[in-house]
């Protein structure tokens, strides 16, 4: 099985990229992004839903092979943003999920948005989940850094100064905000630079299963899921 989902894993992270998003990151419309959430919407959300929203580094995961749990669904977009996210929290909050675990914001910065527009806009997140399912758990998830050592898309170089400062904001963030946790993914992926460790990227930004493995690993240590 480990075989299996490493292969597949690989063979989806070839097909895609981190899109560089438009001047404005509240253009986040593209013929991906709507083929992607035209078949969420058909697809529908059991309620009761573990979620895992983002973008392509989400959509990626197989968190349900990862966590064997057959509850957890996966709402990430390649080359989503902030604004895209907000845009179709409310059908996702609908479900009336019980977790949401959420990682955003490097779209943001290669469209050129502020940290203060990125964190503001998880606020909001933050805020519309705890006022619609107030039950509901929300993970941040702190932004990836990138590899300067690997990087093949030349759009997102220097923004790890600011993946930082995100960080060291949204951590802040889920102690001002109700039924929220930060959880730090960032250091475990990282090598002593602070940037993406190479062996778990082969563009600089997207994961390597491996990447992934580790990743849920640690939720399970926190017992966050299984």
């Amino acid at each position: 099985m480990k075989r299996i989902f490493d292969i597949a894993l690989c063979a989806c992270c070839a097909c895609f990229v981190l899109a560089p998003v438009q001047s404005s990151a509240q253009k986040f419309h593209n013929s991906y992004y709507d083929v992607r959430r035209a078949a969420h919407d058909q697809e529908g959300i059991p309620a009761g839903s573990v979620v895992f929203i983002g973008d392509s580094i989400t959509e990626q995961g197989w968190w349900d092979m990862l966590f064997k749990q057959r509850n957890i669904v996966n709402r990430g977009i390649g080359g989503d943003n902030t604004f895209g996210i907000l845009d179709r929290l409310p059908d996702i909050l609908a479900a009336r999920p019980t977790k949401i675990f959420l990682m955003a914001g490097i779209n943001d910065l290669s469209g050129g948005q502020s940290v203060d527009t990125i964190v503001g806009n998880i606020g909001r997140m933050a805020d519309m989940i705890h006022e619609a399912v107030p039950e509901c758990r929300l993970y941040i998830q702190s932004v990836l850094p990138i590899s300067t050592k690997r990087l093949a898309y030349d759009y997102i170089k220097g923004h790890n100064p600011k993946v930082v400062q995100i960080n060291a904001r949204l951590a802040e963030l889920c102690t001002e905000k109700t039924g929220c946790t930060f959880v730090d993914v960032a250091p475990l992926l990282s090598d002593a630079d602070g940037e993406l460790r190479t062996d778990l990227t082969k563009d600089g930004t997207h994961l390597h299963p491996a990447a992934y493995r580790i990743w849920a690993d640690h939720l399970k240590k926190l017992k966050y899921l299984k």
